[in-house]
């Protein structure tokens, strides 16, 4: 009985410890309230994209898409869509959730501490987590 709460404890622990908070305010991302990126806002036609920039530079390194499929009452056909701008591919992840998009690529260390991008780790990133959903998915309006 000892070892399983002692387990379940540093289990619960290790999750707090390792979990990030991430926040968009204003026009900046805020990772554990530091601030990490910009972005700027847009998209259309049941699709919200965020455009990321570094803070320094301002340049322009992803583009995260939220696309919830044609459909606003279902969930399970919600993905988000990682446009990589730096080297021109991208992933597709399922959910809508940009926020855990965020944390993925810094748990992959494809985005720096410093809010730059780690080019070398995009592909292995691509090859771990893209699902491919735009290309084999039908959506019927």
């Amino acid at each position: 009985m000892k070892k399983t709460i002692l387990t379940t404890f540093l289990s619960l622990t290790a999750l707090l410890c390792f979990s990030q908070e991430v926040k968009f305010k204003k026009d900046i991302i805020l990772v554990d309230k530091n601030e990490f990126l910009s972005f700027e806002k847009g998209g259309a036609f049941g699709a919200v994209s965020y455009d990321l920039y570094e803070l320094v530079s301002k340049k322009k390194i992803l583009t995260l898409v939220y696309n919830n499929g044609g459909t606003h009452m279902e969930l399970s056909d919600d993905y988000t869509q990682i446009k990589f701008i730096t080297t021109g591919v991208k992933a597709e992840i399922s959910g809508g959730d940009l926020r855990q998009a965020i944390k993925l690529l810094l748990k992959n260390d494809v985005l720096k501490a410093d809010g730059t991008i780690d080019e070398t780790k995009i592909d292995l990133f691509i090859k771990n987590y893209d699902e491919n959903i735009s290309n084999r998915t039908i959506i019927n309006r």
